[in-house]
């Protein structure tokens, strides 16, 4: 399945960041379990899966640096400017995630594990090789 490449490129972005959540302090940790949220089934589909999720990466990393350089500018019309891009970086990056959220289950507040189920070898053989190969695989099957 080949999804649409959604995602803005790294010179537009424009997104807000996740507010950050006080920690429970008496809470114990619940147990948690792996589920299955999507399944990429080609080669190019794990590619852009992979390019979107560096993506995303790389617009909250923007996000965080252009948010320090905001909260250290002393000069108010530099604040102004750096508070408009900011909005506009994260406002990007949430349509962004939520675009991902809806294409493949990911979203950045998750921690995801890829598991890969099932590999290809491939190995370089001559015509007759070939042809012996694939009889003795027909006679397996």
């Amino acid at each position: 399945m080949r999804l649409p490449t959604f995602l803005a490129p790294l010179s537009l972005l424009a997104a807000s960041l996740p507010a950050a959540q006080p920690a429970a302090k008496a809470d114990a940790p619940k147990a948690q379990k792996l589920v299955q949220v999507s399944t990429l089934n080609t080669i190019e589909a794990n590619r852009e899966f992979q390019a979107n999720v560096q993506l995303l990466q790389a617009q909250r990393q923007a996000a965080v640096e252009l948010n320090t350089a905001l909260e250290r500018e002393k000069d108010a019309a530099k604040q102004k400017e750096l508070k408009g891009r900011l909005e506009t970086l994260m406002t990007k990056l949430n349509e962004n995630n939520a675009l991902m959220r809806k294409a493949y289950g990911f979203s950045l507040d998750r921690n995801y594990s890829v598991v890969i189920e099932k590999a290809h070898i491939y190995m370089f053989v001559t015509e007759e090789e070939a042809a012996q190969l694939e009889q003795a695989a027909a006679k397996k099957k």
